[in-house]
């Protein structure tokens, strides 16, 4: 974590109030597109969850804060407590990792880009919609951990932190991830 960050999340944990405006110009959005990109939530919907989860930071006279050890980066410790909170909203929901009803819905669903098949086989590559589809219909758990490594430049061993599960499980779930994607893309 850079010295600032450490100073800075502190700060807030004394009630500087101008931290946490610091805190909150440098992360507010980089999280929000982690919540858009990765758990593909509309930008509302992941303005909501990062609102939550900065009132979270300051809540309790920010035990949150003070329960930050500084073992790792402050954006994954953010990244985590987005995902929990994400997780609870679904599972409160009435959400599974297979289903998504009612409540949160994924920002890119299969009615947004349609594709009709290539006449010519030279037109058949996978397009981006193709594969925005594919991975929305992964398992919550494995398009987490590919979407975190893949498009997050997160290691393994950082995603295993985020996440709370050892290191070889992350592999594992980018593998199955990685496998049912060729599945699915695959004529």
């Amino acid at each position: 974590m850079p010295p600032d960050d450490l100073q800075l999340v502190r700060a807030v944990a004394a009630g500087d109030r101008a931290a946490f405006a610091q805190l909150d110009g440098h992360y507010r959005a980089r999280l929000t597109g982690f919540l858009q990109g990765r758990q593909q939530l509309s930008r509302d919907e992941a303005e909501d969850v990062v609102q939550d989860v900065f009132a979270a930071l300051v809540a309790n006279d920010c035990a949150a804060l003070k329960s930050f050890e500084g073992r790792s980066s402050f954006y994954t410790y953010l990244c985590a407590i987005a995902l929990r909170r994400l997780y609870r909203l679904r599972r409160k929901e009435g959400l599974n990792a297979g289903s998504r009803s009612a409540g949160i819905q994924p920002a890119v669903s299969i009615e947004d880009s349609p594709h009709e098949p290539a006449e010519d086989p030279r037109e058949a590559d996978v397009t981006a919609a193709q594969v925005r589809r594919a991975i929305t219909a992964l398992p919550e758990q494995f398009r987490t951990a590919l979407m975190l490594h893949h498009f997050g430049g997160m290691e393994y061993h950082e995603i295993a932190e985020l996440l709370g599960i050892p290191a070889n499980t992350v592999a594992t779930r980018i593998c199955r991830a990685k496998r049912r994607l060729k599945e699915l893309l695959t004529p």
